[in-house]
């Protein structure tokens, strides 16, 4: 037989069923469902609410609600809100990540980031200014420096 009708199975509901998704292993936070490939260039806006992984190059603006990865052969001009960001090429302009900003030790910026977190790898580059608000935690009502 080549083909087999599907079974549909009832489970109750709240029961966990099988392995995690596939998406769920092969697209981690700020990983690239949405891929901008190394020889494509794109001017304008990109709204979305999945990771994004920029290869190539785009000028403008970038709202994600999930992370943004520019690889080590993305560049991007952008002023960029994401939850997430791994940087491993270029990036000018703004950064606003409500999670992390990471930087590989390919990665450089230019411009001003905001994120609570920023974890930067030996070599990375940083031209401009880095505010790092840190996480709030029980002690951590104010800062003082």
């Amino acid at each position: 037989m080549l083909f087999r009708r599907r079974q549909t199975e009832v489970v109750p509901a709240g029961v966990a069923i099988g392995p995690p998704a596939i998406r769920d292993v092969i697209a981690p936070l700020g990983g690239g469902r949405t891929v901008i490939g190394p020889h494509t260039r794109i001017r304008g806006t990109l709204r979305g609410d999945g990771p994004m992984m920029v290869r190539g190059a785009v000028v403008g603006e970038i709202v994600l609600r999930g992370g943004l990865t520019v690889a080590t052969t993305g560049r991007v001009e952008a002023d960029v809100e994401a939850q997430t960001v791994d940087l491993q090429g270029e990036a000018r302009g703004t950064i606003r990540a409500t999670g992390r900003v990471a930087m590989a030790e390919t990665g450089v910026f230019e411009g001003e980031m905001t994120t609570p977190v920023l974890e930067a790898r030996p070599g990375s580059v940083v031209r401009g200014r880095a505010r790092v608000a840190g996480l709030p935690g029980p002690d951590r009502g104010h800062v003082s420096h």
